[in-house]
């Protein structure tokens, strides 16, 4: 092929294409024809060795422009199905608003060219312009694009024509001389843009197969991450399902599923106490694995057991818990956590730690039932006490603690119901205090859960200040797991005979209630603490003190209760406030002046004087008796 020069253009042509960056023409001297077609076929070879189709817009316009020397300007555009429009993809000689214009095949001269599939060569701008007709609003974008040059002088146009059709046209023109450009051009400007077609369709069809092959390649890596996380999963579920085949434990279950997962593993029952760790923990609760995230812990077991599905709770420095329930039935039994730490979990294990979950509910539903069983066989004995036989020819004297919960807000006049699982762990926590419940030699003859009262029956300690520092261990472990209720015990007097042990139940069981009524804060109270107060309780039982009670007393309740009044609660509030009125009437949430009238009007139903004395000591007295004996009634019906 010859060597073609650049040449520098003179005149309005060369100020044109300093202004707009047009390329020089080849060839300072005129260029043979036979250096021309050369030059064409060497540009179609390297066209075709191009595959990038950005690339490849730029070149084909730059070399358009260079192989026709009269150029001074081109655009070349492309269909874009999708919008039904020819698209300026790459100009030359024009401003960037070039690129805002868009052709419906058979628009103006490049339009008609790509409809019409043939080339146009345009020698003067008389010829040129009737043919570009543009929209108004297009026309206005070339104008400004052309530096205010309405229509050049001369144009080349042609097709960029493959087997299935046109993809687009180019135009180059000339905007200072008309007559420029012949018939040679016109059949090189059409060759170039044959070859300029074939390469595009070249470079669409090597992009198209680059982009299928990277989506297959994806795609295939995909299948491969999904067959191994599907194998990861299958050996991970024939794992845990040799725990139920070789009936194993759930201490095999937790460490099983803590070297599956490689992470720390713990098996909570309902209230959160931790009962089984891999790892082996100190930690009492699954809150106090991460005191300073103890929050989202607790808000990631509620939410498991709010919604029975698994949860997860982000820990920070990477370190993620999953929460699975484990369900039983219509209640959740405990749950099963893996805290995770190097690595973050994914679906793998959490279906992992889901699975051992349901795994692990057969276990504690049988747990559930043995403890069940051992209560309802520790009820047994303590019935037997109740009737007066010791069992197993046990002998005294016998001694009983009577656990009782309440709720530690103030906001409930009246108390929330004691769920029957947090007596059941109240139990737990004194059993695992008392140990094996030798205390001072004497064993522990029963432990089990009767009406709303945890009851624990010895035979005889002779060691009370040790039993009474365990059981104080024993509510102060409880609260840890259940913060919302306060636990407390009351120990009995020791009974010489199985005779007396009824009474001492009873009486065990009225002190309880009585110091919940009152929100008594300390956790272990004794019987005899009451002092004289023991006397108000064991008169309630007596008929001719309760005939006394109906006499001073009996009025009152009947007119409260016919009107609907309140005389009775205010002296309760009134005598437990000292006699102090202003006092009594906060308590009451009302006005002083009210305490005054409710207790003026009680002096004169009742016949007795609250400023005598004996009458005011009559008053307490009746009105303690009372309570005791409603109090010991609602203990009879439970």
């Amino acid at each position: 092929m010859s060597v073609l020069l650049n040449a520098a253009p003179e005149g309005r042509a060369h100020r044109f294409r300093a202004e707009h960056d047009v390329p020089v023409p080849y060839d300072a001297e005129e260029p043979t024809r036979i250096d021309r077609l050369e030059a064409i076929i060497e540009i179609n070879r390297s066209l075709a060795s191009t595959l990038d189709a950005d690339a490849l817009t730029h070149r084909i316009l730059r070399e358009a422009i260079r192989i026709i020397p009269a150029a001074d300007a081109g655009v070349l555009l492309l269909y874009d199905t999708d919008r039904e429009r020819l698209v300026v993809r790459h100009a030359i000689g024009f401003g960037p608003s070039i690129y805002k214009i868009e052709l419906a095949p058979g628009e103006s001269l490049t339009g008609r060219a790509f409809q019409e599939r043939r080339s146009v060569l345009y020698r003067t701008q008389e010829s040129l312009a009737p043919q570009q007709d543009l929209a108004p609003a297009s026309h206005r974008l070339l104008a400004a694009a052309a530096g205010g040059i309405e229509y050049p002088h001369s144009a080349l146009v042609a097709p960029l024509l493959t087997h299935d059709g046109p993809i687009g046209a180019m135009i180059v023109e000339n905007f200072s001389t008309p007559q420029v450009f012949n018939q040679f051009d016109l059949r090189l400007f059409e060759g170039l843009a044959q070859g300029a077609a074939i390469a595009m369709v070249n470079a669409r069809l090597f992009a198209s197969e680059r982009a299928a092959r990277m989506r297959l390649e994806t795609v295939n890596q995909l299948v491969s991450e999904q067959r191994d996380q599907l194998e990861r999963r299958v050996q991970v579920q024939e794992a845990l399902a040799d725990i139920v085949r070789e009936g194993l434990s759930a201490d095999a279950l937790v460490a099983r599923l803590a070297r599956l997962c490689r992470a720390g593993v713990f098996l909570c029952d309902s209230l959160r106490a931790v009962r089984i760790a891999q790892p082996p923990t100190d930690a009492l609760t699954v809150g106090d694995i991460d005191d300073e995230h103890r929050e989202v812990i607790g808000t990631a077991v509620h939410e498991a057991e709010a919604t029975r599905s698994p949860q997860r709770a982000d820990l920070g420095a990477g370190r993620v818990l999953l929460v699975a329930p484990i369900p039983g039935g219509s209640e959740i039994l405990g749950f099963l956590c893996a805290l995770f730490g190097d690595t973050a979990p994914d679906e793998v294990h959490a279906a992992a730690v889901s699975s051992a979950a349901h795994i692990a509910a057969t276990e504690l539903v049988e747990q559930r039932a043995r403890e069940e069983g051992r209560i309802r066989t520790q009820a047994d004995t303590l019935e037997l006490l109740v009737q007066g036989v010791a069992p197993g020819g046990a002998q005294g004297p016998f001694l009983v603690a009577v656990g009782r919960l309440q709720h530690s807000s103030l906001q409930y006049r009246v108390q929330p119901a004691v769920d029957h699982r947090q007596l059941r762990a109240l139990l737990a926590c004194a059993q695992h205090e008392l140990g094996d419940g030798d205390i001072g030699g004497r064993p522990l003859l029963a432990a089990t859960v009767r009406d709303h009262h945890v009851v624990l029956v010895w035979a005889g300690p002779d060691d009370e200040e040790n039993l009474r520092r365990r059981l104080r261990a024993a509510t102060q472990r409880f609260a840890l797991l259940d913060p919302a209720w306060q636990a407390s015990f009351v120990v009995s007097d020791a009974v010489d005979t199985p005779t007396e042990f009824a009474d001492a139940l009873a009486e065990s069981r009225l002190v309880a209630e009585l110091h919940r009524q009152v929100r008594n804060a300390n956790p272990v109270h004794t019987v005899r603490s009451l002092g004289a107060y023991r006397l108000i309780l064991r008169s309630a039982k007596a008929a001719d003190v309760l005939r006394m009670c109906e006499d001073a007393l009996g009025a009152v309740l009947r007119y409260d209760r016919d009107r609907g009044t309140s005389m009775l609660p205010t002296l309760r509030a009134y005598l437990d406030h000292g006699g102090a009125t202003k006092a009594a009437a906060r308590a009451l949430s009302v006005h002083p002046h009210t305490v005054q009238y409710r207790l003026g009007r009680l002096e004169e139903l009742s016949g007795l004087r609250l400023s005598a004395p004996q009458d005011r000591l009559t008053l307490e007295l009746c009105l303690r008796i009372h309570d005791s004996a409603a109090l010991s009634d609602s203990l009879g019906r439970d």
